[in-house]
């Protein structure tokens, strides 16, 4: 005894979705996923030894010491929207003491697919509500390239060219390397008049200094996912008077990423492409390996259901018991109806 049939639309309807199934993933599911999120919360430290610094509070310079900066990232999803993000990012630098040497604070609304700044939702940069912040504001866009990107720069408040310069291992990792090279940028007018003494100067002159700084940071950036998963920043900072001569050296760092922070990011940026082999490649394949194999078993259910067959080949009926007769006479009967009579010499009548 035999389970029922199934008709050759339930394969044909299989197949069918399959394939759909496929392309749905393929280029639709993966593309919509690939905007970056409204919500944020990160934190990654750099470190530097061997560093030095002018305290313009107490007129000291300090040389040899370790710093440690803090970059924290969260977003304002109620101020995002579906093309737009709003993130806020703090960056304290501080001695192993816990003394701050420096701090800035940011908030930037970005285009979510593009990574580009965008001039809206009450963004500013430190205490200046007017800061015109351009280029890409945190981080580079999934799929990256390997070109030049405009990046904006916290510090010198401008956008800058980051180019691309090779790709390179992080923790086993394929990473792209950029890099950008700025300064020296007028960046801040010191407060109140310093004293000529520690300026190299005469003492009885008490003058006004500007800070300039000049950058160079680098990034290692996944591709896939756009992530930055290490970063490097050399910075020197001097103090200038108005002639322009530099005076002082105010801040002098490299600075490296920790590596439980590099470990953190390069497992983010590898959980993401795992996801992207499911939902892009593998998903799509399976289910359209799928879908053309129940091709042929509809088509050979189709004719055998007793549907035309392909290029005129002649139907079939299902019950009928052919033994190589496509017609489904049976051997010894007449096509219209019972067998002829016999006659008594054992020939049909």
């Amino acid at each position: 005894m035999t389970g029922p049939r199934v008709p050759w639309t339930a394969f044909a309807a299989a197949s069918a979705f399959f394939v759909t199934l496929a392309a749905l993933l393929r280029l639709y599911v993966y593309p919509s996923a690939l905007v970056m999120p409204l919500e944020q919360a990160r934190t990654y430290r750099m470190t530097a030894s061997g560093a030095q610094y002018f305290d313009t509070a107490t007129l000291t310079s300090h040389a040899g010491v370790s710093l440690l900066s803090t970059t924290t990232v969260s977003g304002d999803a109620g101020a995002g929207g579906p093309d737009t993000a709003v993130w806020v990012e703090f960056t304290s630098l501080t001695t192993e003491g816990g003394d701050r040497i420096d701090y800035h604070e940011r908030r930037t609304a970005f285009d979510r697919r593009t990574g580009l700044a965008v001039a809206c939702c009450d963004g500013y940069v430190d205490d200046d509500p007017g800061a015109r912040q351009e280029g890409l504001a945190f981080r580079l866009p999934f799929r990256a390239e390997p070109r030049t990107y405009p990046m904006y720069d916290v510090l010198l408040r401008t956008a800058v060219p980051l180019r691309y310069e090779r790709q390179e291992r992080v923790f086993g990792r394929p990473a792209y390397r950029y890099t950008y090279t700025a300064g020296p940028i007028r960046i801040e007018d010191v407060p109140g008049r310093l004293p000529g003494k520690v300026l190299g100067l005469p003492e009885w002159r008490a003058v006004n200094v500007a800070r300039y700084a000049e950058v160079t940071r680098t990034i290692w950036v996944e591709p896939e996912s756009g992530l930055t998963v290490k970063v490097r920043e050399h910075q020197r900072q001097t103090l200038r008077t108005p002639d322009g001569v530099e005076r002082k050296v105010a801040l002098l760092a490299d600075l490296d990423m920790m590596p439980e922070d590099v470990a953190d990011r390069v497992a983010d940026a590898e959980a993401f492409a795992r996801w992207v082999l499911l939902v892009r490649d593998l998903l799509p394949g399976l289910f359209l390996a799928a879908g053309l194999a129940l091709v042929p078993v509809a088509l050979r259910r189709r004719r055998r259901d007793g549907r035309p067959g392909p290029a005129g080949e002649p139907a079939v009926r299902p019950d009928a018991e052919t033994n190589g007769d496509p017609a489904g006479v049976r051997p010894g009967a007449e096509a219209g109806g019972e067998p002829a009579a016999a006659g008594a010499d054992g020939e049909r009548k």
